[in-house]
């Protein structure tokens, strides 16, 4: 899937599609910060609970995975599934969410991508706008986390229906 995605250096991400027809986005984003904090912060319980709580993961190739939206675990998960590549401290894809890192002279470039699955009363457009804010919205904080600032967890999600997105034309 990796090879398949475009990026660019856009903050607001971009969207695409794959081979197959599936719709992804992606963002980018170069990071101020040694690669293996940068690991830490998506990878270890306690980091993740600072910019993405509500989630929970088996930190294995192969292990069970579960989201919930919000600021509790209870009730059915939003999102599960299992950890499909997992290589310390380069690569971690939960599902169809997938972290690449690059140690550079900078820090750590940050690859994110998630491929979307369209179901539901919104349209394709509509699902891939508060999927794009509110991924914009948890790599802000995973950012301010980094920096050690604020949790940042209210931060306001972007307006995605106002911004200029490259690939909204496969919508």
């Amino acid at each position: 899937m990796a090879d398949r995605i475009a990026f660019d250096h856009s903050r607001h991400g971009r969207i695409g599609k794959l081979d197959d027809n599936r719709v992804y986005v992606a963002f980018e984003r170069q990071l101020s910060h040694p690669i293996d904090k940068v690991w830490r912060a998506i990878s270890d319980p306690d980091e993740l609970e600072r910019w993405f709580p509500g989630i929970k993961i088996e930190l294995k190739l192969g292990g069970k995975f579960k989201i919930w939206f919000g600021d509790g675990c209870e009730g059915s998960p939003h999102v599960s599934g299992i950890v499909e590549e997992f290589e310390p401290p380069n690569l971690l894809q939960i599902g169809t969410m997938r972290y690449e890192l690059e140690a550079n002279s900078a820090g750590c470039m940050l690859k994110f991508s998630d491929v979307l699955a369209f179901n539901g009363p919104r349209t394709r457009q509509q699902f891939a706008v508060s999927v794009l804010a509110g991924w914009h919205a948890y790599l802000d904080t995973l950012e301010l986390v980094l920096d050690g600032k604020s949790d940042g967890r209210d931060l306001p999600e972007k307006n995605y229906a106002t911004i200029d997105v490259p690939g909204w034309e496969i919508l």
